[in-house]
């Protein structure tokens, strides 16, 4: 029973963000932060992954996708996210 994050190694300011996520336990629900304060977002499901056999797997992937502002270089990106017990807390930097 996992959840997990496909999170990239630069977060960029200014840009559209979309991150996928895959969970064997339900849809996903969560926050995304900046700096501590909630910023929309929206999450998609998208199906189970093509490596995943549909018959015999509750594998599916969801895309969470926002918007990150032009100002917001040097602030602490975190997603917070949870799928039946299994829980992903990730922070990084958002750069220029």
């Amino acid at each position: 029973m996992t959840i997990h994050l496909n999170y990239p190694d630069k977060i960029l300011a200014g840009l559209h963000q979309s991150y996928t996520l895959t969970s064997d336990e339900g849809a996903p629900a969560g926050t995304v932060e900046l700096d501590g304060k909630e910023i929309p977002h929206r999450v998609i499901r998208l199906g189970p992954p093509k490596t995943a056999l549909e018959s015999t797997t509750p594998l599916m992937k969801y895309k969470i996708t926002f918007l990150l502002p032009d100002d917001c270089a040097g602030k602490t990106l975190t997603l917070r996210f949870q799928a039946g017990s299994s829980k992903i807390d990730e922070t990084k930097q958002v750069i220029e």
